[in-house]
């Protein structure tokens, strides 16, 4: 996540991976890719 806290804007800023446990923070929001395709 460390490329996108670089970035400063106020953008939405998400991390879609095969990951089940949820690893969001600091406004970086971590998705499941299942969750993802299936909402």
């Amino acid at each position: 996540f460390t490329s996108l806290e670089k970035i400063d804007d106020n953008y939405p800023k998400y991390v879609i991976s095969m990951d089940e446990f949820n690893m969001s923070r600091n406004g970086i929001k971590h998705i499941n890719i299942i969750d993802f395709l299936m909402n």
